[in-house]
């Protein structure tokens, strides 16, 4: 192998996992074309390690570990956050089209294919896809949006307090 590029391609992921070969690297997030419109910036790295296995059933296997940390946008005040990220995953590996289906078992393993090559940027940055949660939040007061400025005044006026004074005990409503 030769290049940057070369140095996250697994040549052989059968004879990877036969051999329990192991994998450590860096990624840059800005290389992970489709994890950018998740992002709310693509600055800083991912580190990833694989190991390759068998299974109780003698299956070949990888297991794959992702940390590092990412910036999120907050689903409630849509500034960026920071996420961190530990993802382990453990995934069996078959020929193309040899994957066998069993959506009936929730116990199933998880199947990848993978050919006479393994892309590992690619793996990896599935397994950032498929770990992401769908809404993210800043925590509890941290939040921009909570409705509170730095000098704890109120600044958001909830529409919904605008309805509890309708309710109030001798207000009288005219139309």
């Amino acid at each position: 192998m030769s290049g940057p590029a070369a140095a996250h391609v697994l040549d052989d992921p059968f004879g990877f996992a036969r051999a329990a070969g192991q994998l450590q690297g860096q990624l840059a997030v800005s290389t992970m074309p489709r994890l950018q419109d998740q992002l709310a910036g693509n600055a800083g790295e991912v580190k990833f390690s694989v190991r390759g296995g068998l299974d109780p059933l003698d299956r070949p296997q990888l297991e794959l570990e992702v940390t590092g940390a990412l910036k999120l946008l907050c689903a409630h005040c849509v500034k960026p956050l920071d996420y961190p990220l530990d993802l382990r995953t453990r995934v069996l590996i078959a020929h193309p089209g040899a994957v066998p289906l069993d959506d009936e078992n929730p116990e199933s393993p998880e199947w990848i294919e993978a050919g006479q090559e393994l892309n590992v940027q690619e793996l990896v940055e599935d397994e950032i896809l498929l770990g992401l949660p769908l809404s993210v939040r800043h925590a509890q007061g941290q939040c921009s949006s909570d409705g509170q400025e730095a000098s704890g005044k109120k600044t958001v006026d909830s529409p919904f307090a605008r309805l509890a004074t309708l309710l109030e005990p001798g207000r009288t409503n005219k139309r």
